[in-house]
């Protein structure tokens, strides 16, 4: 089954609704130190809306200690981009993207897995 133009946007319009937060993609840049070294930046390359959900899972023990379970999706516009190794901030939490979701059916949003840093 395929969909109109005008029903993807239907869809597209209400899934927008549901993003309630505001996040930014940050990308990784790397400027030369002169030394053979670099220095990372992360800087914004967009700014978007966004929705946190955290996915079910188990805590670990590692070290001795126990590691809180910190895997989560985010939902974002069907047409931003982002990529695995890019980071997402929402408000004072960051996100290293783990998992791209490409290629569906129908392109109403863009589902991101990502880990809590």
């Amino acid at each position: 089954m395929s969909l109109t133009a005008k029903e993807l946007a239907a869809m597209r319009s209400v899934i927008a609704d549901l993003l309630p937060e505001t996040c930014q993609v940050l990308t990784l840049t790397k400027t030369s130190d002169g030394q053979g070294g670099f220095t990372e930046t992360w800087g914004t390359a967009s700014t978007t809306t966004c929705r946190v959900d955290w996915k079910s899972g188990i805590e670990t023990v590692q070290g001795g200690a126990i590691q809180p379970y910190r895997r989560c999706m985010v939902t974002l516009p069907y047409d931003t981009t982002v990529a695995e190794g890019s980071r997402i901030a929402v408000g004072s939490d960051t996100y290293a993207v783990t998992g791209v979701d490409n290629g569906k059916s129908w392109d109403a949003c863009l589902r991101v897995e990502v880990d809590k840093i």
